[in-house]
């Protein structure tokens, strides 16, 4: 019998591959489980999309560690299969399944999300809230759960304003909406429609509009910031500067280290997503902050209770911190090293987005994918979709195209990477 650690991998579609979390255990000396199938632990019902991911994952997450399918199991029965490995910490990577994680870890009586902040850290209107409450920002919110609750909802918040789920990741169902009549048309198909490109909502709130600084292209007016948080106390680990969205509220990727964004005001971003992260009652392991950088300063748009998309391929790539090794000791309740010293010539490591423009519905056929590997500065193109897949830019990241990821030596060669990459004619869509 091993004398390491375990740790509990609550397993889901999230930002941290299975192979990646067992290089970092391996290097901290840990046992990993892999538990698939936990939403049931929170009331969630059959999600399809993740049980066949998960299927598609299975044998990989039985070469990495042992594996706990709760699929059709009992609570009770679950809680017991879990405490026979005896784990000393749990995680994780998935938005699908903070809410899994946090209500099994209180049983378990293990450090993670605690219930009673859970609503602030996964309800972005709650989350809202508590901002205000405790002076880190204020912005106008609305939560709508009915078409008739539109008039009342733009009455409070004012126009223009964004609409978004309540509960939701990857910029799906996102918009901003400058008429009365555009916000009802928008609410009344999102929370009814429901089929290919058109993802159903339960609820939605209406905000206040952030009007970001003039930035010129291909940058983006806003930034990301991961925080590692023990004992309720957060620090900045790395800053993810982004790349101008797509219409209307598409993430096109990001970049790191080395920020086109000035130093002072990184620094400030920083501190303020670390207040945010601490206001919203994360008290250990990795949360992620979206900081829109408005001509007034920086304001926060929302915090995500685990690790960001990418944050850990570009902070490993330009030297600046480990993530999965933050996370790992982190969930473990070890010390950990939240930044690193690069090197004075560090890469600018990039994840870039190809997306559908606005009024694509369809992919219609994909060829030259070649032609964006040979790009300069490229190293990896991974196609994400496929002739005939949706591509309805109400599926936000679930209809990317493509991803390409790389480096360079500076902000000039990367815009131009950018610039080349969207001149590529590999793609045609209906």
């Amino acid at each position: 019998m091993s004398d390491s650690d375990t740790l509990l991998v609550v397993y889901d579609r999230g930002s941290l591959a299975p192979t990646r979390i067992a290089r970092a255990a391996e290097a901290n000396d840990v046992e990993l489980v892999f538990l698939v199938g936990a939403q049931t632990l929170a009331g969630g019902a059959r999600d399809r999309q993740a049980e066949a991911h998960t299927e598609l994952m299975m044998p990989t997450l039985r070469m990495l560690g042992e594996t706990i399918d709760a699929t059709g199991t009992g609570e009770e029965d679950l809680l017991s299969l879990v405490g026979a490995h005896r784990p000393a910490g749990v995680v994780t990577f998935s938005e699908f399944q903070l809410e899994s994680t946090a209500r099994l870890a209180d049983r378990i009586g293990l450090p993670h999300h605690r219930l009673a902040d859970l609503p602030g850290i996964t309800h972005k209107d709650v989350q809202r809230r508590r901002f205000a409450e405790r002076g880190v920002d204020a912005v106008r919110v609305a939560t709508i759960t009915d078409v008739g609750q539109v008039d009342a909802a733009v009455d409070h918040v004012g126009l223009p304003a964004v609409v978004k789920p309540v509960r939701g990741a990857s910029s799906r169902n996102t918009v901003a909406v400058h008429t009365p009549a555009e916000a009802y048309a928008f609410v009344a198909r999102a929370l009814t429609d429901d089929g290919p490109g058109r993802p159903r909502e339960s609820a939605l709130m209406l905000e206040e509009l952030l009007v970001g600084r003039p930035t010129p292209a291909p940058w983006g007016d806003y930034i990301a910031v991961d925080c590692a948080v023990s004992a309720g106390r957060a620090e900045a680990m790395f800053v993810t500067s982004k790349f101008a969205l797509a219409e209307p509220f598409r993430e096109r990727g990001g970049y790191g280290g080395r920020s086109f964004v000035e130093d002072s005001l990184v620094a400030e971003v920083e501190a303020l997503a670390c207040r945010a992260v601490e206001a919203v009652g994360v008290t250990t392991g990795i949360a992620d902050v979206e900081i829109k950088l408005t001509a007034a300063g920086p304001r926060v748009i929302e915090v995500n209770g685990r690790l960001g998309a990418w944050v850990d391929d570009l902070a490993v790539r330009s030297g600046f911190a480990d993530p999965a090794d933050v996370a790992v000791r982190a969930a473990l309740g070890r010390p950990f090293e939240a930044r690193r010293r690069p090197a004075p010539e560090s890469p600018i490591a990039f994840h870039y987005l190809l997306v559908p423009p606005v009024d694509a519905g369809r992919v219609r056929d994909i060829q030259g994918v070649s032609a964006l590997r040979r790009m300069p500065h490229v190293e990896r193109v991974t196609v994400l979709t496929a002739p005939g897949e949706p591509a309805d830019w109400r599926l936000g990241a679930a209809a990317n195209a493509a991803a390409v990821t790389g480096a360079t030596g500076s902000h000039t060669d990367l815009a131009d990477t950018v610039a080349a990459l969207e001149e590529v004619q590999w793609i045609t869509y209906d």
